[in-house]
C-alpha cells in the first residue's frame, strides 16, 4: 500500500514537471514576437515613397452649332497627347460646355464629334486637314477653346434599272479621294441601301468632291427572310421582307437569279451610269449642303462565271485560303470592282456574275504555316472561264538582327519590336506578315509576298528612330528590295538610334503675332526621295503660340518652308514639292542636330 502511494506520488511529480516545461515553451513562443518586436527599430514613415500629386492642367471650352449658334449637348470631346496614354474623353453638358481636368503638361490634339455633324479638330479649317495642337503647361488652364461644329452634308437620289424602275436593296457607296500612306486613293466616306422606291440618302459628309457607286446584292432567302430597310451612312437597316411584293425583274432579283441563258447581271455602276471610276462624274458638296436627285441607272451586262483550281507548288490541291479578283490598274481602289471566293478543300474556287473587264487574280493559300501566293491577269469578255489553274508559290524570308545605338543607358525592350516588309505595290492582297524579335535581337520574317518591299518596324520606340537597314553591308534603308518566290535574304541588320535631329522655331506675322494656321514642311533636296512613305518628308503644325517642332528626320540636306495644304498628305506629290522649293530655307542636318528656323508670313 505504501509502495503504491509512493509510485503514484512519483507519477504526479513527473507529470507536473512535464506540464511545467510545456508551459514554459509555450509562453516562450508567445513572447518571442513581442521580443522581436521590441528589437525592431520604429518604422520610418517619412521614408515612404509618396505618390506624385495629380496633374492640375485643364482645357475648358464650348461646342456650338455653326449654323444656329445653339449649344451642342452630348458631343464627344476627346483629347490626346503623348503624355496622356489612352487619351481623355467626355461629353458636353446641356450648355455645350466641357471641362477636361487633371491633365498633365503636354502637346494636345482636341477633337469633337457628334452624329449628324462633321467631326472637327481644334483649329481645323478644311476637310481632311490637321488641326492646331494645344500646348498645355504644368498646372495651366486653357479657357475659351470653343468649337463651331458644322452640320454634315448629304447626297440623296434613286437607283433605277434599265427600264427606269426602282432598284430596291442596292448597296450605295459614296467615296472620295484622299491620301493614305502617302498615296492618293479612293476611300469610302459613307454608305446606304435603297428602299422599296429605289431611294437612298447618305449623310454626315464633309464638303468636297464625291463619287457615288451602286452594287446590286443577290439575295436568295429560303422561305422568306430579312431584307433591306432604311439605312444611312453606316446605319443599320432591316424590316420583314417579302420578295413577292416586288414585281418584274426586281422580284426575280430578290427571289434568286432567274434562268437567263444570257447570264445577264447588274454590274457595279458609278454615277451617272458608267462602269469605271475613271469615267464617273464627281458630285461636289458645299458645307452643310444636301444634294438630291443624284439619280442613275445600273448597267445590265452579260456576266461571266470564273472557276478553277488552286494548286500548291508540289501539284497537290490547296485546301484553304482566298481568291480575289480586282479591276486592273485601280490598286484595289475601285469599290464594287472586287470579287472574291474561298478556296475549297479540293482547291476549287468559283466566282459568279463578273462583268466584262480586265482584272488581276490574286490567290493566297493558308493551309500551311507559311502563306503561299499567286498573281495573274485575267480578261473577261462575257464568256465563262471554267478551267482556270492557279499555281501558288511560296513567299520570301528575311532574317537578321535588331540593334540600338545611342546615348541612353537603357534601351527599349527589343521583344516589343515587330519587323514588317510593307509592299510598295498598290493592291497587295491579304494581311502583311510581321515577325517578333527575340531577346537577343534576332528575327525571321516569313511568308513575304513576291514583289517590291521596304523593311520597317512597328512597336513603341518613343525617343528612338530607324537609323539604317543593311543587307550584307549594303544600305537599303530607303531603297525597295525586290523579293522572289522562295528566296531567303539573310544578314539583315536594322539599327535604331536615339540621336534624333530636330528643327524647331516659330511662325509669326510681320507684327510678331503667332500664326498657327500654317504648316511647316521639310523635305529632302534629293528628288529621288520624293515618294510615298518617305522618311525624308515631314510636316508639323504650330501650336497656339506659333511654336513648331519637327523631330526624327534622317541626316541630309532639306528644304524647309511654310505651306497651307488643301488636304492632309498632298505633300507627298512630287509636283507639290517642286512648287515649294522656291523661297524655301535650306538646312543640312547631321545625326543629333538641333536647328532653329523661324518664319514670318505675310497674310495679305
Amino acid at each position: 500500500m505504501i509502495e503504491s502511494n509512493k509510485s503514484a506520488m512519483r507519477s504526479r511529480i513527473v507529470l507536473a514537471v512535464i506540464l511545467g516545461l510545456c508551459g514554459s515553451l509555450l509562453s516562450g513562443q508567445q513572447a518571442q514576437p513581442a521580443l522581436l518586436g521590441t528589437q525592431q527599430p520604429p518604422r520610418d514613415t517619412s521614408a515612404r515613397k509618396e505618390a506624385p500629386p495629380a496633374p492640375t492642367g485643364r482645357i475648358i471650352g464650348r461646342v456650338l452649332a455653326a449654323d444656329s449658334g445653339r449649344p451642342v449637348k452630348r458631343a464627344r470631346v476627346f483629347a490626346t497627347a503623348a503624355e496622356l496614354p489612352g487619351g481623355r474623353a467626355m461629353l458636353t453638358d446641356e450648355t455645350g460646355a466641357f471641362d477636361l481636368t487633371e491633365l498633365p503638361a503636354g502637346r494636345y490634339t482636341l477633337t469633337v464629334s457628334k452624329s449628324g455633324f462633321i467631326s472637327l479638330s481644334y483649329g481645323q479649317r478644311r476637310p481632311l486637314q490637321a488641326g492646331t495642337p494645344l500646348q498645355l503647361g504644368d498646372g495651366q488652364q486653357l479657357k475659351g477653346v470653343d468649337f463651331q461644329l458644322p452640320r454634315g452634308s448629304a447626297i440623296a437620289g434613286r437607283v433605277l434599272d434599265e427600264d427606269g424602275d426602282a432598284m430596291p436593296g442596292v448597296a450605295v457607296r459614296v467615296m472620295r479621294y484622299q491620301y493614305q500612306q502617302g498615296e492618293r486613293r479612293l476611300t469610302p466616306a459613307g454608305s446606304a441601301q435603297t428602299d422599296d422606291r429605289g431611294q437612298y440618302r447618305v449623310w454626315g459628309l464633309m464638303p468636297g468632291d464625291y463619287y457615288v457607286s451602286a452594287v446590286a446584292r443577290n439575295f436568295n432567302p429560303p422561305g422568306g427572310g430579312r431584307g433591306p430597310g432604311r439605312s444611312g451612312a453606316g446605319g443599320p437597316g432591316g424590316v420583314p421582307f417579302d420578295a413577292g411584293a416586288f414585281g418584274g425583274r426586281a422580284g426575280a432579283f430578290f427571289a434568286g437569279q432567274p434562268e437567263d441563258p444570257d447570264q445577264r447581271a447588274y454590274a457595279p455602276t458609278y454615277y451617272p451610269g458608267v462602269a469605271s471610276v475613271n469615267e464617273a462624274r464627281p458630285v461636289s458638296l458645299a458645307l452643310s449642303q444636301e444634294l438630291v436627285d443624284v439619280n442613275f441607272g445600273m448597267l445590265l451586262v452579260r456576266a461571266a462565271h470564273i472557276s478553277g483550281r488552286v494548286m500548291k507548288p508540289d501539284g497537290a490541291p490547296a485546301t484553304g485560303g482566298n481568291v480575289n479578283l480586282a479591276a486592273e490598274n485601280t490598286g484595289g481602289a475601285q469599290i464594287g470592282g472586287n470579287f472574291g471566293a474561298r478556296i475549297q478543300w479540293d482547291g476549287a474556287f468559283s466566282i459568279a456574275n463578273v462583268p466584262p473587264g480586265r482584272y488581276v487574280l490574286r490567290a493566297r493559300g493558308d493551309d500551311r504555316d507559311m502563306p503561299e501566293y499567286a498573281f495573274q491577269p485575267i480578261s473577261v469578255s462575257g464568256q465563262d472561264l471554267d478551267a482556270v489553274t492557279v499555281i501558288l508559290s511560296p513567299g520570301a524570308t528575311l532574317t537578321g538582327i535588331v540593334t540600338f545605338q545611342g546615348e541612353q543607358s537603357q534601351t527599349p525592350d527589343v521583344t516589343q519590336v515587330r519587323i514588317t516588309a510593307p509592299s510598295t505595290d498598290q493592291g497587295s492582297f491579304g494581311p502583311q506578315p510581321n515577325a517578333r524579335v527575340d531577346k537577343e535581337g534576332h528575327f525571321s520574317l516569313t511568308g513575304v509576298p513576291v514583289g517590291s518591299h521596304l523593311i520597317r518596324s512597328t512597336g513603341n520606340l518613343r525617343g528612338w528612330a530607324l537609323r539604317s537597314v543593311n543587307i550584307a553591308g549594303r544600305d537599303v534603308t530607303d531603297m525597295p528590295i525586290v523579293l522572289r518566290s522562295g528566296e531567303t535574304v539573310g544578314n539583315v541588320e536594322i539599327v535604331f538610334t536615339d540621336r534624333l535631329s530636330e528643327i524647331d522655331g516659330t511662325i509669326t506675322n510681320e507684327q510678331g503675332t503667332p500664326v498657327p494656321e500654317y504648316t511647316v514642311l521639310a523635305f529632302s533636296t534629293d528628288r529621288s526621295l520624293w515618294r510615298p512613305q518617305a522618311r525624308q518628308i515631314m510636316t508639323a503644325r504650330p501650336d497656339q503660340t506659333g511654336k513648331y517642332r519637327i523631330r526624327g528626320l534622317p541626316p541630309g540636306e532639306y528644304y524647309v518652308t511654310t505651306v497651307d495644304p488643301a488636304e492632309q498628305g498632298e505633300w507627298f506629290e512630287p509636283a507639290y514639292l517642286d512648287d515649294r522649293r522656291a523661297g524655301a530655307a535650306r538646312l543640312i542636318l547631321s545625326e543629333g542636330d538641333v536647328k532653329t528656323q523661324d518664319f514670318r508670313v505675310n497674310l495679305k
